[in-house]
């Protein structure tokens, strides 16, 4: 006799997409028996999501900060500042997000949120999907994955951010986002600095490292506190800190899914390739993934990319991997070169015809066009294993709905 299911859908994973999705199917008052596991015990103010949009949205309440203009510039002086009426650079602090969605769960029974749970194996069982955990096994109809996984990919990259409170004003111009300033590049790759003024005394500042290679959370750290030096921030308040490596350019999976079982969130094609965006992505797919459900459709996981973009993404990659030393050169064209609206919708995934042939028209053409023919080289996965010494508090994942991030 088969074993009754313990879930009509197990959602590994309780970060971004995992809440996303079951917020949604609580605000619906799904009937579905939904499970949601984790194996954190609590919630910190451990990320920072960043995207254009509107005045009002549906995350409207959420958001923190916005900023109505956005600069790139490199280390020679060479500068562009955007600007794109109506809509501004938005920022969500994890920690409302994560206490909203958890309000919202907690006040529909059919959602059961285990924390302090980590998952294992997934397997074909009779009747359903079996999940291993370390509290016993469960069997659902469905499972949704969004759990962090080692994977390959064509560049990493590699943050350090540290939240800031100086007593005098930081510098740093309240209104507007440095995106990606003192840009500077060399055989190691890309680095930059991301600035989010909260206001003159409240700064978010990120160290950022574009290349092949994942770069030590260690080394960013040196790095960035070289950063707040030249800034005079050395003895500003520290309040919280972030950082991860983003895989950008997913090696192709090797093995088959399994019936039943959908991947999300960044190990299931959230990021945007070529620019480390997320946000947004997520909240789109636990939208569309909510309302199969609710239909009593099959979950699904994130669509694939529109060819175009996929093709522009994965070139730009490889050029950027083959030629390291002319990353600054290859963004800060883009920011000089490209209309700021044609540049927003190409950041944020609306890119229409004309805005592909503006941004194929800023860049040099022969690297690009070398790459062409050539297949992807992938580098191999940094371990999720904590490295000895980690704090904690672990360090994770300032990651924006921006061109890094």
């Amino acid at each position: 006799m088969n074993r009754v299911l313990d879930a009509d859908v197990v959602i590994l994973g309780a970060g971004c997409a995992g809440l996303s999705l079951a917020s949604r199917l609580a605000q619906a008052r799904t009937t579905l028996r939904v499970v949601l596991l984790d194996p954190r015990t609590n919630y910190r103010d451990d990320r920072s999501w960043c995207f254009w949009r509107p005045a009002q949205h549906d995350l409207t309440d959420l958001v923190s900060a916005h900023w109505a203009a956005w600069r790139f510039s490199d280390t020679t002086g060479r500068t562009a500042l955007h600007r794109v009426p109506g809509l501004s650079y938005q920022y969500i602090r994890s920690i409302d997000f994560y206490t909203r969605s958890l309000e919202i769960i907690a006040a529909h029974p059919a959602i059961d949120l285990r924390l302090g749970v980590r998952a294992g194996e997934i397997t074909v069982a009779a009747g359903g999907i079996r999940v291993e955990t370390d509290q016993g096994p469960l069997l659902a109809a469905q499972v949704i994955d969004t759990r962090p996984k080692q994977q390959d990919a064509i560049l990493y990259q590699s943050f350090a951010g540290i939240e800031l409170l100086s007593e005098s004003p930081h510098g740093f111009n309240p209104d507007e986002v440095t995106l990606m300033g003192s840009m500077e590049a060399d055989a190691g790759g890309l680095r930059f600095v991301y600035a989010l003024p909260i206001d003159r005394h409240r700064v978010i500042l990120e160290w950022t490292r574009f290349g092949a290679v994942p770069v030590s959370r260690d080394q960013l750290a040196t790095e960035l506190d070289g950063v707040l030096a030249e800034h005079s921030l050395e003895d500003a308040v520290r309040v919280r800190s972030e950082g991860g490596v983003l895989a950008m350019g997913l090696a192709p999976e090797s093995t088959p899914s399994l019936p039943g079982v959908v991947s999300a969130g960044n190990a299931g094609g959230a990021l945007r390739a070529a620019s480390g965006y997320g946000f947004l992505r997520i909240q789109r797919w636990a939208e569309a993934c909510a309302a199969r459900l609710l239909a009593g459709e099959p979950a699904v996981g994130h669509p694939a990319e529109p060819w175009s973009r996929a093709t522009l993404d994965r070139l730009f990659l490889q050029a950027v991997r083959r030629h390291p030393e002319r990353t600054a050169e290859y963004f800060l064209a883009l920011a000089q070169g490209v209309p700021a609206p044609s540049l927003l919708r190409f950041l944020s995934d609306g890119a229409r015809t004309p805005d592909y042939a503006r941004i194929i028209g800023s860049l040099p053409k022969r690297p690009f066009i070398a790459e062409i023919p050539r297949r992807p080289t992938y580098s191999a996965a940094p371990s999720l294993a904590k490295p000895a010494g980690t704090p904690a508090q672990p360090v994770v994942g300032l990651k924006q709905e921006t061109v890094s991030r």
